[in-house]
């Protein structure tokens, strides 16, 4: 009987093994995206069109980028500390990463302050980080719009007679491949911890 019991048990425990070895186990993508700073929705969420003027002075919309991935920030060129720290650490992001990859994402400045951001100062702003990455302004309802679809959020700040500032979220906006919201990645964005996040989330 005992003997019985015994070959019972160690049956069960083969078994619970082999179950185990089966499950599957986090992948280091999974590892990667589980950590603090980077929320994904359990879905992906709309986001209504919005029409905009690049530094270039054409016309662009969200939709101009059917087919890639979005990485979007909500910024101005007289930011004086977090948008040209973010766009310097995207662009030593995107020399990091390989060609197939760069061509599955594009980068877009949103800009909180069309009134003086126009596409004469955008082109040369731009430019100096990396000239792959797009700019939006030129539209204020526009920019309401999309702000509240990616839950940014942006305040005027006066300054007496100093010139005006803008306060402004400085989380990444994930959008899919449709043009979905997909989450957002907040600070830091240095490249270190980019490259292995924009990895992940291509798979």
């Amino acid at each position: 009987m005992k003997k019985a019991i015994v070959a019972g048990l160690l049956m069960l425990g083969a078994l619970l093994a082999g179950i185990y070895q089966a499950m599957p186990t986090s992948s280091g993508a999974d590892d990667v995206l589980d950590q603090k700073g980077v929320v994904l929705f359990p879905r992906s969420l709309p986001v209504r069109a919005a029409a905009f003027t690049d530094q270039q002075g054409q016309a662009v919309s969200l939709a101009s980028f059917q087919g890639k991935n979005l990485l979007v920030f909500f910024g101005y060129t007289f930011c004086p500390d977090i948008c040209p720290t973010t766009l310097m650490d995207l662009s030593r992001t995107w020399k990091q990463l390989p060609d197939e990859l760069k061509q599955q994402w594009q980068v877009i400045l949103v800009s909180v302050d069309p009134a003086r951001d126009t596409p004469e100062s955008l082109a040369p702003y731009m430019g100096y980080f990396n000239k792959a990455f797009v700019a939006f302004t030129g539209n204020g309802q526009s920019l309401s719009q999309l702000a509240a679809d990616l839950n940014a959020v942006y305040q005027r700040v006066d300054r007496g007679d100093a010139a005006y500032l803008m306060d402004h979220s400085a989380n990444l906006a994930v959008l899919d491949s449709a043009g979905h919201y997909r989450g957002y990645i907040a600070p830091p964005h240095n490249a270190a911890r980019m490259v292995p996040l924009l990895q992940a989330l291509s798979r």
